[in-house]
């Protein structure tokens, strides 16, 4: 009896957490987002996505981090008459860019017409994801960012942090479905925190350096 107690108690923390992750991973979905699909199709010029990159496996193909981000676009969209941005350079000695195999990965196997696509194959981090991808959102209506949610949430933001004026067309896309990778939500959640916790450690570290604490 007492071991099936621990059974259930584990049982029980686990789907706790599943939840949990579920539950923090919906809500960072709608993070930094201005419209939804409704009010986005209020918004005049063509909507753009942006898929930022990320490595290749080692022989070339596209990894499936590479490919979820693709169906996040694809699913996030009408796209026939979208416009897909992936961005991303050749990194860890590929032979192509990372943009370039999510783009023929999505030509070839999810339906993107080739003609809808642009490719930014500059970027080594997410950072210039933005900043070289930025120019082509000039003209562009809605702007969706397709990529697993809590990364999809920073590029928002340092989109938003690198040209304000460009926020309001920021548009909520599929990065989030309910049951979708479950077992990874709750990695990709500890992942965020870790990467938060760091971050404010570093600030922290740098403004102690910029106004050291008096002696006695």
């Amino acid at each position: 009896m007492g071991r099936r107690r621990v059974w259930v108690g584990v049982g029980g923390v686990a789907a706790g957490i599943l939840v949990v992750s579920e539950v923090l991973t919906w809500r960072a979905s709608r993070d930094g987002v201005a419209r939804d699909g409704a009010s986005a199709a209020r918004v005049e010029g063509p909507t753009t996505v942006l898929v930022p990159g990320y490595p290749s496996r080692a022989d070339g193909r596209p990894g499936l981090v590479q490919k979820w981000r693709c169906r996040i676009a694809v699913r996030s969209v009408d796209r026939r008459p979208a416009r897909f941005v992936f961005s991303g350079a050749a990194t860890h000695g590929a032979a192509r860019s990372e943009a370039a195999v999510m783009a023929d990965f999505a030509v070839r196997h999810l339906g993107v017409s080739a003609q809808n696509v642009v490719l930014d194959e500059r970027a080594t981090n997410t950072w210039q994801n933005v900043l070289f991808s930025r120019p082509l959102f000039a003209a562009a209506g809605p702007i969706i960012v397709a990529s697993n949610t809590f990364h999809a949430r920073r590029t928002r933001r340092y989109l938003a942090k690198q040209d304000p004026s460009l926020a309001p067309r920021l548009t909520r896309g599929r990065d989030w479905l309910p049951g979708e990778f479950i077992l990874l939500k709750p990695l990709l959640v500890a992942y965020e925190w870790g990467r938060t916790l760091e971050s404010a450690r570093s600030t922290s570290d740098a403004s102690a350096r910029r106004w050291p604490q008096p002696t006695a």
